[in-house]
């Protein structure tokens, strides 16, 4: 769910005092007010009605207004453990991930690391593999046969395996993995862009390197590692894949796997208000979380960059430096490699269980997914079409979002942009609840029906994650001066052309940032699919969980190889189309 109390958007003609970047006043009247409200209806659609309509239905019982479904499900014990729960998990996984992801950062940027380029996309690639597809790695990996607990056995002849990946440990365990890269992101740029001569002072004064941490860098780096961490706090209290994945084989429930239990059983009276009254309970969560975030940035008065030119000196890493080139590759072997060859070792085993030798190797499982399963087959084209046309049309919005907030500057500008956030911000099942109770009937007078077709995901995606394609965007428009496009303009080009001829151009990298960022998600969804595909409406993430919740072990793994090795496949060509000047992946 997303929530907005109001949203005024007011066109600002510019005066003869205006900046000369301003446009000009035919353009405002004409292009800028329509695509303001073109962007004020587009979000009233995607946000404000769905919003509306959940925080309505949270209110009703037997059709009149009451507040009985919030005291129903705040009467309950099971809520309170329940919340507890994500709140345990969430917590334990962003300090993990906050940490690892930030060391990560500061080991790339500030120190003379051997292979850095390499390792600068390495630690990237833990963010293209599915979360939900990570957590069933482990299971095959660290499960109660699994096979590094089968090695141990082998090696030690205990009977007991060395750790079970189950419960709140398995959970925390897995979330750290892989929500490390969201810090390393967040943080990785102010550090690469931090003034050296601060830390020089520092060593030069007699500090050592972990001093000098302490004291220089970590404080100077607060506001950029707290929005990390929150943003990892969100993300995580959000996520269903892991907790469905780890925790539901043990009856340990989270909020997102919770709120989705509630909306599937139907013998419940009320249970989808029952869904949306919980549901408001994350909501709250999720923006409180997010107006810190905010907060934290806009307090965030530190000056780490400077307009000096030239790299700065990097730490020398000394004796340590085997240490840390051992510790990124135990990181990049338990995230990206170790994944991987359990996921490939269950897709090409006859049977599993029996030793892993030449026999027991075959594509049976491979040609069954791919040639044999028509559901697979469906939902690989549903995936891709749904994939590439939202990234699509989030690209393009993006564009025009961007430009109204950036270079016309509307007024309530930035209230487009935030609106933009607030579906991303909270959990994927509040979203998929949010839609199925606003779009369940036909739309009145069109009569259109959204409900069990492909165009309610369609939707979906672009609501959920317009944002990632508005943030990138604006960070490029904001690095271009708009004296380009008056310069433009003052050879006779008209203003739209200068845009097309200049800006555009200029801010490509930033597109391509914003269409990927959105389309790894698209690609493997699962929290939003789950609740709103219907029969032939499959995408490949809820077929790959309907695969692991039936124990087809070869399948899921067949179906989970081709879904990774897709979304990485298509990173490399995005890579070689741009020749590696794909900036926010390099």
């Amino acid at each position: 769910m997303w929530f907005t109390t109001g949203l005024m958007v007011q066109i600002e003609l510019p005066s003869s005092t205006s900046p000369s970047h301003a446009v000009d006043p035919p353009i405002l009247r004409g292009v800028g007010i329509g695509l303001g409200l073109g962007g004020v209806a587009l979000l009233l659609t995607l946000v404000v009605m769905p919003s509306l309509t959940l925080v309505v239905n949270s209110l009703q019982v037997d059709q009149q207004l009451s507040l009985a479904n919030y005291t129903t499900v705040l009467g309950r014990i099971q809520t309170y453990r329940v919340l507890g729960n994500s709140f345990l998990v969430a917590l334990c996984g962003t300090l993990g991930a906050t940490v690892l992801g930030t060391g990560l950062a500061w080991v790339i940027a500030r120190t003379d690391v051997p292979w850095r380029g390499f390792w600068r996309g390495a630690l990237l690639l833990p963010y293209m593999i599915p979360p939900f597809i990570g957590a069933i790695a482990w299971i095959y990996l660290l499960g109660r046969a699994g096979y590094l607990n089968k090695l141990w056995m082998a090696l030690t002849g205990s009977t007991d395996p060395l750790l079970v990946v189950a419960g709140p440990v398995g959970i925390v365990f897995v979330m750290i993995l892989f929500g490390f890269p969201i810090a390393y992101l967040v943080t990785l740029g102010p550090l690469e862009q931090m003034d050296a001569a601060l830390e020089e002072a520092a060593r030069v004064s007699g500090a050592g390197t972990l001093q000098t941490l302490r004291d220089v860098v970590v404080p100077l780096m607060m506001p950029s590692i707290g929005s990390a961490a929150l943003l990892v706090f969100t993300t995580l209290m959000a996520n269903f894949g892991i907790p469905s994945i780890i925790g539901l084989p043990d009856r340990y429930y989270v909020m997102t796997t919770q709120i989705y239990a509630t909306i599937l059983n139907t013998f419940q009276d009320n249970n989808l208000q029952q869904a949306a009254a919980l549901s408001m309970v994350l909501v709250v969560i999720s923006l409180v979380g997010l107006q810190l975030q905010r907060w934290l940035i806009r307090s965030g008065n530190y000056r780490v960059v400077t307009g000096r030119g030239g790299q700065p000196q990097r730490l020398s890493l000394g004796r340590w430096r085997g240490w840390v080139v051992a510790g990124l590759a135990g990181i990049f072997l338990m995230t990206v490699v170790a994944p991987l060859i359990a996921i490939s070792l269950n897709a090409l085993l006859r049977a599993i269980g029996l030793p892993i030798t030449w026999e027991n190797l075959s594509l049976r499982h491979f040609q069954a997914v791919l040639f044999e399963f028509p559901k697979a087959r469906r939902a690989a084209v549903n995936s891709l079409l749904l994939a590439t046309g939202s990234t699509t049309a989030i690209a393009g919005l993006a564009v025009i979002i961007s430009y109204l907030v950036v270079r016309v500057r509307i007024r309530g500008g930035r209230w487009l942009e935030n609106l933009t956030t607030l579906p991303f911000a909270v959990p994927g099942t509040i979203v998929a609840l949010a839609l199925i109770l606003t779009f369940l009937r036909p739309i009145p007078i069109l009569g259109w029906e959204l409900y069990n077709t492909l165009w309610i995901l369609y939707i979906a995606y672009i609501a959920r994650f317009l944002t990632l394609g508005v943030r990138s965007v604006s960070a490029g428009l904001e690095q271009i001066d708009p004296s380009l496009e008056d310069a433009a303009r003052m050879c006779g080009a008209r203003p739209e052309q200068g845009i097309w001829d200049v800006t555009l151009p200029l801010i490509r990298n930033s597109i391509f940032a914003g269409w990927f960022l959105a389309f790894v998600p698209c690609l493997a969804e699962l929290t939003v699919s789950i609740l709103l595909a219907s029969v032939n409406n499959e995408t490949l993430g809820i077929t790959v969980f309907g695969l692991y919740q039936e124990g087809k072990v070869g399948m899921t793994a067949a179906m989970a190889l081709v879904l990774t090795v897709l979304v990485l496949g298509i990173y490399g060509v995005i890579r070689l189309l741009t020749r590696g000047r794909f900036e926010m992946l390099n």
